[in-house]
């Protein structure tokens, strides 16, 4: 077990940003979550997946939403995805062994490390989707046919809701995002009470570890004088695919989504060149002179040319951006995997193509 300094804390959030591909929140929200739990003497401890007791069970907690949902004052002093958490494991009875992220994003890895902190329980060094995704069914989970039921959903108005069986994790998406639509506002889930014998052999392992190497990358190399772009590409073998000047973005809220898109013309060795992502929550697509360049499951991420990650819908026109990409977890590039979430998803026609087969380092 490691207990995670300061630094360690923020070097995860820059780093699960990066690998939020446009969403998993606000990192800013998530850092003012972990904060306040620092200031409140809190532990933040990390374990293993093989230290898990085989019996144990290892739910995740998360928020559920938009970036446009509208901010309300919580009844929960704590938040909702750790209330959601507690009223899971009232209904089951059992008090659970720790917590693991549901992705790897600015906000949503923050409240699953603020759960586990809050509750002095340890965060698991995995996850179940090793990025960020814009669906419930997203999930290295239900790629294995894992059930996501019981869950529960709690929101800022006091609402405590607990789903014990469902039809598959596609209507568990609908039935949350319903609530979320409907309330106006985000709300806390925690879903997948799983064992960790089952857990060990279903999640991406050491996640955490990963997203803290890219954020110490980004850091040290700032701190240094060095450029932080090839600091990130090296510590996470990932690609350049673009640098340019922002001409378009535009979004909007839909069913609870931020949906949009935006281009950038190209500078230095692009120049000339269009480069184009379009986003649901996270970035899924790009074009690169009109034809498609990167799809999911593979990571598009962009940031500034400082080596700042940046959040969707915050591309501003007129600003100067890099994009950058990195290749899918194995699990992402399953059959099943590429069903879920691949090309088909976007409806697209087309064969996906792993990214490391288009770029070279």
């Amino acid at each position: 077990m490691k207990v995670l300094n300061e630094i360690e804390l923020r070097d995860i959030i820059e780093g699960c940003t990066v690998l939020g591909t446009g969403g998993g929140g606000s990192p800013e929200e998530g850092w003012e979550m972990i904060e306040k739990a620092l200031k409140e003497g809190k532990e933040f401890k990390l374990i293993k997946l093989e230290d898990v007791s085989p019996s144990g069970i290892v739910p995740m907690p998360y928020f559920v939403g938009s970036v446009s949902g509208k901010k309300v004052e919580s009844v929960y002093p704590q938040g909702e995805a750790v209330r959601s958490y507690e009223v899971l494991e009232e209904y089951m009875g059992r008090k659970f062994e720790g917590v693991i992220s549901t992705e790897l994003g600015g906000a949503n890895t923050a409240a699953a490390l603020v759960t586990a902190a809050m509750l002095e329980r340890p965060i698991v060094d995995g996850d179940p989707a090793g990025r960020s995704v814009p669906e419930l069914q997203h999930t290295t989970y239900y790629i294995l046919g894992i059930q996501m039921a019981p869950f529960s959903v709690v929101t800022p108005f006091g609402d405590e809701i607990i789903v014990p069986k469902v039809k598959d994790d596609i209507h568990a998406e609908k039935i949350v995002r319903s609530i979320v639509a409907a309330t106006g506002t985000n709300v806390g889930v925690t879903s997948h009470p799983i064992e960790g014998q089952v857990l060990r052999n279903s999640v991406v392992p050491d996640a955490i570890s990963y997203a803290r190497k890219l954020g110490k990358a980004l850091r040290e190399a700032r701190e240094n004088g060095e450029d932080p772009i090839k600091a990130l590409i090296e510590a996470g073998n990932g690609f350049l695919l673009f640098r340019g000047v922002a001409t378009k973005s535009t979004w909007k809220d839909e069913g609870g989504f931020t949906i949009g898109e935006f281009e950038l013309e190209g500078i230095e060795e692009f120049k000339g060149q269009v480069y184009k992502v379009f986003f649901k929550n996270e970035n899924l697509i790009s074009w690169k002179n009109g034809e498609v360049d990167v799809t999911i499951p593979d990571l598009i991420s962009v940031l500034t040319p400082e080596g700042y990650p940046v959040t969707n819908p915050n591309v501003k026109e007129g600003k100067e951006y890099v994009v950058v990409g990195f290749p899918a977890p194995e699990l992402w590039r399953t059959p099943k995997g590429l069903e879920i979430f691949g090309p088909k998803y976007l409806g697209l026609d087309i064969e996906y193509t792993p990214i490391e087969k288009k770029y070279s380092r």
